[in-house]
């Protein structure tokens, strides 16, 4: 416990103290009508350490900061052991960061997090991640005028300059990226061409094969995706695989929301060879959904769900071998081309050095930059 004659830090020990953790956020945002709050019950299971398979392979410490009786901060020191051993470093993070504006207890926040890492042999503190770079990340630096889709995050933008004034440093910029359907677009030169395109590469690859999941063969593909977006995404910064249990988590969790036809795959003689996988934006139903308990929220939210019009894409992804052959392109067409019910669509998480990407999406679909986030580190 770090103290000072102003404020007071503590490790979160009681009901009342975790209850203080999750109201403040609520509290520091409650004019903002852009934030959009998760149902309590899954903003907890976050942090479970007994239900949520991160904590399997990761610790992690919540904090709080008082003043006078109020809270006035919180964060989470998190260490997580398979980062760790997949980079071969000592980074500790930090995430779920809230505080009023006021520097000293930015700074404090900081410092308790760090002495905890410090303590379990962390030399580098970064962040924030909610709680790992598989869920939501970042300091919203660009972009808070609409709201946030699902599994990405939004924050107070004076965070940048605060934890900038705490000693840290930013080192990645990550981007999220929207395209807006429009019925002139089946009617454009680009989107004729494209189709055009697309039964030239169906010709010329006789061996490929476009599909689209079923409920049948949901949990299967979703095991296939992952083997291969592991091997994609290998090589990306932060890269952590899903454990066994991760995915079975995700899956789990998917099937409550997902639409099978927003969801399609390429294979070549019978191996999966790229993938796009989209969910509709429950943020948009969390939004409408109305009531003071979780419990009437979420008897709202099947309803709410089937109306959404935002779609997120989370993943796409070419086995390296084959992504000259316009995989990608003729994904991102299936997807856009067969499923009209979403009238916005965000591709995100985009790495900064990973732009090249966006650039050959943007051959395809007209995209605008909508986001902007960033991540922080200093040595500890």
């Amino acid at each position: 416990m770090s103290a000072s004659a102003s404020y007071t830090i503590k490790p979160v020990s009681t009901s009342a103290q975790a209850r203080d953790f999750y109201q403040l956020k609520r509290k520091l945002y409650r004019d903002n009508k852009v934030v959009v709050f998760p149902l309590k019950s899954m903003e907890k299971l976050q942090l479970d350490t007994t239900r949520h398979p991160f904590y399997q392979h990761a610790s992690r410490e919540m904090f709080v900061c008082y003043r006078k009786g109020e809270i006035v901060g919180r964060i989470v020191a998190i260490k997580d052991d398979l980062h760790n051993e997949q980079h071969n470093d000592r980074v500790g993070f930090f995430g779920f960061f809230e505080a009023i504006d006021d520097q000293t207890i930015v700074d404090a926040l900081i410092e308790a997090a760090s002495d905890w890492l410090r303590e379990r042999g962390c030399n580098l503190i970064r962040g924030p991640v909610n709680p790992s770079m598989k869920s939501d990340f970042g300091v919203l630096v660009e972009g808070a005028s609409e709201p946030p889709m699902i599994m990405t995050g939004y924050t107070l933008q004076r965070y940048q300059d605060q934890l900038e004034a705490a000693g840290l440093t930013s080192i990645k910029r990550f981007f999220a990226f929207k395209y807006y359907a429009d019925l002139a677009d089946e009617a454009s030169s680009r989107w004729t061409h494209l189709s055009s395109a697309k039964q030239k590469i169906l010709k010329r690859y006789p061996k490929l094969d476009l599909r689209t999941v079923s409920a049948e063969n949901f949990d299967k593909t979703m095991r296939d995706v992952n083997e291969l977006g592991n091997k994609v995404r290998s090589r990306g910064w932060g890269f952590v695989p899903l454990t066994p249990e991760e995915l079975d988590f995700m899956i789990k969790n998917l099937r409550r929301v997902i639409r099978y036809d927003t969801i399609h795959v390429a294979y070549w003689e019978g191996q999966l060879v790229g993938y796009i996988v989209t969910i509709p934006d429950i943020n948009w139903a969390l939004k409408r959904a109305r009531g003071p308990f979780d419990w009437i929220r979420m008897l709202q939210m099947p309803r709410l769900i089937k109306k959404t019009p935002y779609g997120r894409v989370i993943a796409l992804g070419v086995d390296d071998q084959f992504r000259t052959k316009g995989i990608a392109m003729l994904l991102i067409q299936e997807l856009v081309e067969n499923y009209t019910a979403f009238k916005k669509w965000e591709f995100s998480w985009v790495d900064e050095a990973n732009l090249k990407s966006i650039r050959a999406i943007d051959r395809t679909l007209p995209l605008l930059k909508s986001r902007v986030y960033e991540l922080f580190e200093k040595s500890i």
